[in-house]
Order: structure tokens, then sequence, then C-alpha cells
């Protein structure tokens, strides 16, 4: 108990000399403090915001590597077969929607220590402002005050439609600011009003990041084969980048891998193969009305092993089993929320266009302009977060096709966590 009168006695001391130099800062603080909030709620969140957009992208590409599983052992020269294979993947209703998580820390004294420099006498007021607001979540969640912040079941992720937010009443935190346990020692030195603005002043609502409400994904690749070298064909794709549309946003892809012939060791009715491939995939998008810029790459590792049977004058039928792990590094650049700017006073809720519309409001009142005005310069300092994924799936294939002439068709069904339909439409020579 001595200890934590000790420390607190340091806290206040500093708190003392930076909150009678810097008063009118108030506003300052708050908009950090929304700054530091909004990183705290990327950080938790934004994991499960991005990686369903991303794998079903990818899922949804890395399908069509084989239409049968013939190999010739030899051939007098090589043969190439290019093919168009189009995929339509199908987001899953389980992609659309994550649980959140509300940022929250439980006060420790050695913590809020360590924003107070002893030897240069100088504390850190607004990250300490930011550690005690975290306090606060805590208290409200699992503390004793458990209850007066709630944390919704459900939010959308990049795929999703539904708008969430972190609702945070203003009676609430005032009850968990006096609740606090450096509250008492802040009234007695009379610093109370500096955290109490700054937090008080904080938006009552934190939007989550919306989804763009994304059912399908359509995808057409080249594919170009070339073999055949004891059994085994070279496999090559390529797109360059392309406009998927303002939900998906741009999308660049290559591709290659090595297919051998295993039946050509022994007599079988069914021709068998296993292939390798590897993939890499570049997705760009800028999201909502304050243009979030993600970028993510994706190395994807696919190994399959497939069989057919070829019924001479009819079709082929095929299937296949494959592992795929998929690896994946995004950066998300986002300033703060438009309706948390607007609240802020960071762009004018009340400037107009020279019609006399109002800039920041659509048709349901909601703010949608962030185009900075003469004194409104909307969120300046805007952050970058790093989300690193990496998963595995299994998938199965079933599919028809047919070779004619030197055209080739084919269909099949691809299940796994994301289900994807393919068709394959070439020529070969």
């Amino acid at each position: 108990m001595k200890k934590y009168f000790s420390v607190v006695f340091i806290i206040l001391f500093f708190f003392v000399i930076y909150t009678e130099k810097g008063v009118s800062q108030t506003n300052s603080y708050t908009v950090e403090l929304a700054r530091s909030f909004s990183k705290d709620i990327f950080e938790s969140n934004g994991l499960p915001f991005l990686q369903p957009v991303v794998k079903v992208v990818n899922s949804t590409s890395n399908a069509g590597f084989f239409y049968d599983a013939r190999i010739p052992r030899m051939v007098i020269k090589p043969y190439f077969k290019f093919t168009i294979q189009m995929m339509y993947g199908i987001t899953p209703e389980s992609e659309k929607t994550y649980s959140p998580t509300m940022p929250a820390e439980e006060f420790n004294t050695t913590t809020a220590m360590s924003y107070v420099d002893i030897v240069n006498m100088n504390i850190d007021t607004a990250g300490l402002i930011h550690y005690l607001f975290l306090n606060l979540m805590y208290d409200g969640i699992f503390g004793s005050n458990k209850g007066l912040i709630d944390v919704p079941e459900s939010a959308p992720t990049a795929l999703g439609n539904q708008k969430t937010s972190f609702e945070l009443r203003h009676s609430a935190l005032d009850t968990l600011i006096k609740s606090h346990p450096l509250y008492p020692l802040l009234q007695q030195y009379n610093l109370e009003s500096t955290i109490d603005s700054a937090i008080s002043n904080f938006p009552n609502a934190f939007d989550l990041p919306p989804g763009g409400n994304i059912n399908q994904i359509v995808a057409g690749i080249p594919q170009l084969i070339v073999g055949s070298y004891y059994g085994t064909e070279l496999l090559l794709r390529w797109v360059p980048t392309m406009n998927l549309g303002s939900d998906i946003g741009k999308f660049n892809f290559w591709g290659l891998g090595l297919r051998h012939s295993i039946s050509q060791y022994f007599d079988s009715p069914l021709e068998i193969a296993i292939q390798s491939t590897y993939q890499g995939t570049k997705l760009t998008n800028k999201i909502g009305v304050t243009n979030a810029e993600l970028v993510a790459k994706a190395n994807i590792l696919n190994m399959n092993l497939h069989a057919s049977y070829n019924w001479e004058k009819y079709f082929t039928i095929y299937s296949g089993i494959s592992f795929d792990n998929i690896e994946i590094n995004s950066t998300y650049k986002y300033s703060l929320p438009i309706v948390m700017q607007w609240q802020l006073g960071l762009i004018d809720q009340y400037a107009k266009d020279d019609n006399g519309n109002y800039l920041s409001l659509d048709e349901f009142g909601t703010p949608n302009n962030s185009e900075p005005t003469e004194g409104y310069p909307g969120d300046l300092y805007p952050q970058t977060a790093e989300v690193k994924m990496n998963e595995n799936q299994m998938r199965f294939t079933f599919g028809i096709s047919k070779e004619f002439y030197n055209f080739i068709i084919g269909l099949d069904y691809n299940l796994g966590k994301v289900p994807v339909f393919g068709a394959t439409i070439g020529y070969y020579f």
C-alpha cells in the first residue's frame, strides 16, 4: 500500500506541472485519445475483420489447376494448352461476421508509472490519459462496474454488411471515472477536470469498420500448360493488375507449378497425377469515406493428388484432393472514423456546397465528407497497422471435361472452406 501511494504521488506531482502548463490542450488530448483508441480497436479487431476477404479472394483464385490427370510420358515435340480458368467463389455466411473485442487493461501502478520520466521530469500526459481510459473499459466490461460498457456480440467483416458501433455513454464513462483508484487523489489536487474533460468530450459511439456486403467473388485467370517431359508438365499463370470493383479493389496474380503422372509407372484404369503450385497475389483497395488503404500480399502453396477416367468418345470425369497453405501480409492505413472526426470537430458539420447542401451529411444524416475546410483540417495523422495471417485448408474437387478437335471445356466444383465453382475453356496445339 505504501508503494502504491508513493507511485501515485509521483504521477500526480508531474501531472500538476503539466496540467498547469497545458490546460488549453484538453481538446488535443481528446483527439489524441481517439487516435490511440482507434489504433487499439484495429489491433484487436483487424485480423478477424480483414482475414475473410483476403481468404475468399485467394481461395477462389487457387482453383482450376487440372481438368484431367492424363499426361503423356514423352512427346516428339512440346504441346501447349492455353485455357481461361473461370472461378465463382461463394462467401460463406460465417465469413461475414466476427466477435469484436473491446480494448481494455486492468489498472496497475507499475504500468501507470511507466508514463513518468523522473530523470527528465517529464510525463506522457496523453499516454497516461489513454491508459486510464483503457482502465475504464476494463472496469466497465470485467470489473466492479461490469455491464456499464456493452460489447456487441458481432460486427461485420470486410465481406459483411451490418453497421456496428462501440457505444460509450457519457453517463457510464462518468461513473467509471469516479470509480477509478486514482480519482480521489485527482480530486484532492484539483486535477480531475483535465481527465474529466478529455474523456467526457470523447465521442459517445465508435464505429467499427464497415463491410462491403460481398456475397460472391468472380475471377478469370489465363493459364498455360507446357508438356511433356517424362510425364511432367509445367503450368504458368499470370494476371496483370485489374480492378475488380469498389468492393474488392485492384488485384494481380502470378503462379507456376509442376504436374507429374503417377499412373505411368503401373497399369491402372485411372489416370493419376500429383501437382505442386506456388502463387503470389496482391490486393489493394480503398475503403469507406476516409479512403482507408488496404494492401494485402499473399503467397499460396498448393499440393494436390488427382485422378481421372476417360470415356474416349464421350467425356472425362475427374476428382482430386488438395492442401492449401495461404500466408498473407496486410497493411491497413486508416484515419479516424468519419463520424468521430465530425464529433471531434475535425471536419465542419455545417459546411455547405455552392448549392447550399451540407457537405458532411448524406441522405440519412450521417457524415460522409472527409474533405478539409478552413479551420477544419480533418485527421492529419493517419495510422498504419500490419496484419499477418497463415491458414491451411483442405479442398475436394469433382468435375467433368471434354477435349474435342483442339478445344477444351470443363466444369467442376471445389468443396472447402470457400465453395468454388469452376469452368475451363481452352485450346491446345
